[in-house]
């Protein structure tokens, strides 16, 4: 058994439970454990978060277990990834599916906390993995699942492809692969490479000990991890040493003392888990005061009809948000005293197997139509209202942008024409000074030549004629 959580950058939505709950269910091949899909869907497409749901699997080899042991996992799996949140704190939908021929319990998990309305993240990766990876080991030797690190388990085929036909070509050009190696056609990593490229095979990387090849009808490239794809391979003898080493590696892991490591991975999932603990109580510390509010008769349990599911449990902090007041109201609860089993029954003829600390959030008298129309009513009035702020808020934006634009404009034009009338006025006073040089220069010339013809001591008595003077650029006489 492994433990996967799913990437999603996007932050997700219920595109999830459309994924996990499709053509499958009515083939027979999916089915809810655990969880109440429309509440999960609800509460999904409440949230204003871009991260909305956290969604993984708990992935086995074997094609079934007991059907108590699933429910059992499944207990222990949110006690440990959420220890110290009560069943009303979160909200999570089990899904079983068996269509891959091997049995694979998936989970969905609306990243919200429900008493607080704020932000809740079952799984940071860096904080989170150790414990949820120690918490898979100890769960494959106590119960005797087959152990992905299982050096006898190793594939060199990494991943897996959509496509079953594609998947199969993979596999059995692994197989033709090594079948080359052992009648020794193929003596060394490079004349792989060198045959595959010669074969129409795209090799895509090449690591060093691995290398990603592509067919031809793949989109993706394929990894091939380990053995013959490493570079240790560089020859028939060293490919020899490489299958003792595994050898040895499968039976060292089989001669390993599994009770001293069951013991190991107790502690320090219990260290792990305690931390875990301590951090969720400070950021999501438990109401107390909205238990004491729910009577309970002599049987250990009764219907509260004086209780406030928004105010008191779901939303303690708000009484006005819209979103979640408008789920919560389509719900009636029934709360129990006595702290209630997962699950009892061992009936095979059911297809689902409601979690009884889930009953909180249904109530016999509410159909899934009305809850369905309840809540699309509340959630359309809200977006309506958005949609209509955000187009008033929008053609406030194109007037203010209509009045900047006019404002750069006239600032263009006006700025065109100072230009213009300083350009004229420049272009003026370079033509006076032009003609004023002229002139000066005519009158220079006049004195040498006059000056020329004198004699010393004798006055000049005759006036210059300077008064018009015809320039050749403007054409205008200038007195």
């Amino acid at each position: 058994m492994v433990v996967k959580f799913f990437s999603n950058k996007k932050g997700g939505s219920v595109k999830a439970l459309d994924y996990l709950l499709n053509h499958r269910e009515k083939d027979g091949t999916a089915r809810v454990l655990i969880g109440d899909e429309q509440l999960t869907r609800n509460i999904i497409n409440s949230i204003s978060f871009k991260h909305k749901v956290c969604v993984g699997c708990l992935s086995f080899e074997e094609q079934n277990i007991d059907e108590d042991l699933k429910y059992k996992l499944m207990g222990d799996f949110e006690k440990y990834l959420l220890p110290s949140l009560e069943s009303d704190q979160y909200n999570i939908l089990w899904v079983e599916h068996t269509d891959k021929g091997r049995l694979e319990l998936n989970f969905v998990i609306p990243k919200i906390e429900l008493t607080r309305k704020i932000a809740l993240n079952p799984f940071y990766h860096k904080q989170d993995l150790s414990r949820v990876d120690v918490w898979q080991n100890l769960t494959n030797l106590t119960h005797g699942f087959t152990d992905p690190k299982d050096p006898a388990k190793e594939r060199t085929l990494q991943g897996a492809s959509k496509k079953i036909s594609l998947q199969k070509d993979y596999e059995k050009l692994d197989e033709m692969l090594h079948e080359l190696v052992k009648n020794g056609q193929i003596q060394n990593r490079d004349q792989m490479i060198e045959l595959l490229n010669e074969n129409g095979i795209f090799v895509n990387r090449v690591g060093s000990d691995y290398i990603s090849l592509k067919l031809p009808d793949s989109k993706k490239a394929r990894r091939y991890k380990g053995g013959i794809y490493s570079e240790q391979f560089t020859s028939l003898a060293e490919f020899e040493r490489i299958c003792e080493n595994t050898k040895s590696r499968i039976d060292e892991y089989n001669r390993r003392d599994t009770q001293r490591e069951i013991r190991f991975y107790t502690n320090k999932l219990n260290e792990y888990t305690e931390r875990k603990a301590e951090y969720i109580q400070s950021k999501y510390p438990r109401r107390v005061e909205s238990k004491k509010q729910i009577p309970v008769d002599n049987n250990g349990s009764n219907e509260s009809n004086n209780f406030d599911y928004n105010n008191d449990i779901l939303f303690p902090n708000s009484k006005s948000n819209a979103k979640f007041t408008n789920l919560a109201s389509t719900f009636r609860f029934t709360v129990c005293g006595a702290e209630s089993k997962v699950h009892q029954s061992t009936n095979e003829g059911s297809n689902t197997k409601p979690r009884q600390i889930n009953n909180i959030y249904k109530d016999k008298g509410v159909k899934n139509d009305s809850t369905r129309a309840t809540t699309k009513s509340g959630i359309t009035k809200e977006r309506e209202a958005k949609y209509r702020a955000y187009r008033k808020a929008g053609k406030t934006r194109d007037g203010v942008y209509k009045q900047v634009t006019a404002d750069a404009e006239n600032l263009r034009v006006k700025l065109g024409e100072y230009c213009g009338e300083q350009q004229r006025v420049k272009q003026s006073i370079i033509s006076k000074i032009a003609n004023i040089g002229r002139i000066i220069a005519k009158l220079v010339n006049k004195l040498k030549i006059k000056m020329d013809s004198l004699n010393i001591g004798e006055v000049i008595k005759e006036n210059f004629d300077l008064v018009e003077t015809i320039t050749k650029n403007t054409k205008r006489i200038k007195k």
